[in-house]
């Protein structure tokens, strides 16, 4: 698959647009090279937040959530441990999972 790049306009606010002039020079990369870092970053972190909020309101399994985060379960297992969230799986979460390999 070619990966299609599409120019965007945005506006940054000035303090934002700052520390982007300071990333870039610290790192040494255009202000091109660091907004797109920074909207990869930013992209996986909404990823996982949406994962998370279905997962806690019962709105995907586990699996479901993780495929949703695009990372495999047993990272998107850890990150339930370390942010104290409840791991509620039982047999009904099972078999949608299963159904979902199928």
């Amino acid at each position: 698959m070619m990966n299609m790049a599409e120019t965007v306009s945005v506006r940054v606010d000035k303090p934002d647009l700052i520390e982007i002039e300071k990333i870039s020079k610290l790192e040494k990369k255009s202000k091109s090279n660091v907004l797109r870092e920074v909207i990869d970053k930013g992209i996986k972190e909404k990823k996982l937040d949406i994962a998370l909020e279905k997962f806690r309101n019962n709105e995907a399994t586990a699996w479901k959530a993780a495929k949703i985060a695009n990372i495999p379960l047993t990272r998107f297992m850890d990150i339930l441990v370390q942010k104290g969230i409840d791991f509620h799986y039982g047999v009904k979460e099972l078999k949608e999972d299963f159904e979902g390999l199928i």
